[in-house]
């Protein structure tokens, strides 16, 4: 797939909800029976599945009621997980000897004398904001310095992308249910086909980055409190998947493994239902709920997919 520009949007006003048209996500009313994370519902037969849907990130001591969770849990054939990265250990320890210097701006060059303006200065007020020296990211190409600038604004604000799937990963070992990711991808491959981004593709993803980062200084709690009492009214208020995602699938290899995830996802579920009983799957709302997302395709099908 070629690499296209990607033009970055202007960041959002602090006050105003991250998306305010959802015409192409999928509209489900979902209720929750109890004060907990709102669920879906599949069924087939004498087999069902049970989805969570997670918004990320989250604050590390969000506070939420596990207790249907639980009692869903117990006695389930498995708890499916998205799909996750792993890097050999031969592999990867030949990339840091031998090609981290793909990742790395120019000998003679740093990223900061290398940003456009408005970019740089805006690059720069939020790393001062952080705590962050130049010297942190100055070697780094612009789509790697945002990786980690986003990660770095997560870190100095106690918010995490696992926290809901660790504790229910923890519920399901307590009731001996089966845990298990529904594919494991090799991450070297995205690695490898970040130098082949554009700059143009590098430039935005920085861009995407801030405006991640301004969203989420807005929402992201409000967004996390919402989930964890199944407001999804005020989920769509506040939640959207990062910015910074849509950058990433300029990397073809990032691009074809996230196409690749919705369908082992879907798969994985379609799979659970030819066993009689129950199964859990926790799934980020993005790719449970976006267009030609998991939803669509259980729909596509012939499931029927019901809320609480």
């Amino acid at each position: 797939m070629a690499l296209t520009l990607i033009a970055a949007a202007p960041p959002p006003k602090t006050g105003d909800a991250p998306i305010s048209d959802w015409s192409n996500i999928e509209t489900v009313i979902v209720t929750a029976r109890s004060p907990g994370p709102a669920l879906w519902h599949v069924v087939r037969g004498n087999s069902e599945v049970w989805i969570l849907g997670t918004v990320q990130p989250m604050p590390k001591d969000l506070q939420w009621n596990s207790g249907e969770i639980r009692g869903l849990l117990h006695g389930a054939n498995a708890l499916l997980l998205p799909p996750r990265a792993r890097v050999g250990l031969f592999e990867g320890a030949w990339f840091l000897m031998t090609g981290m210097g793909t990742l790395e701006q120019p000998d003679g060059t740093t990223l900061e004398a290398a940003l456009p303006e408005p970019l740089r200065s805006r690059f720069v007020a939020e790393r001062t904001r952080l705590h962050q020296d130049a010297d942190r990211y100055e070697k780094y190409l612009p789509a790697i310095a945002a990786l980690m600038l986003e990660s770095d604004f997560w870190k100095a604000n106690d918010l995490n992308i696992t926290g809901p799937q660790k504790a229910i990963e923890k519920l399901a070992a307590r009731s001996a249910v089966p845990t298990q990711a529904v594919a494991v991808y090799p991450a070297m491959d995205v690695i490898h086909d970040v130098p082949k981004m554009s700059p143009a593709a590098h430039l935005a993803c920085l861009e995407f980055a801030l405006s991640d980062i301004e969203i989420e200084s807005a929402h992201a709690v409000a967004a996390a409190e919402a989930w964890a009492v199944g407001d999804l009214a005020g989920v769509k208020a506040n939640y959207s998947e990062t910015k910074l995602d849509a950058c990433l699938q300029q990397n073809n290899a990032y691009a074809l493994l996230r196409e690749r995830a919705i369908g082992d996802m879907a798969g994985a579920i379609t799979g659970a239902l030819n066993k009689p009983g129950k199964t859990f799957a926790v799934i980020p709302m993005g790719l449970f709920l976006r267009k030609g997302g998991v939803l669509e395709r259980l729909q596509a099908a012939g499931l029927t997919v019901s809320g609480p």
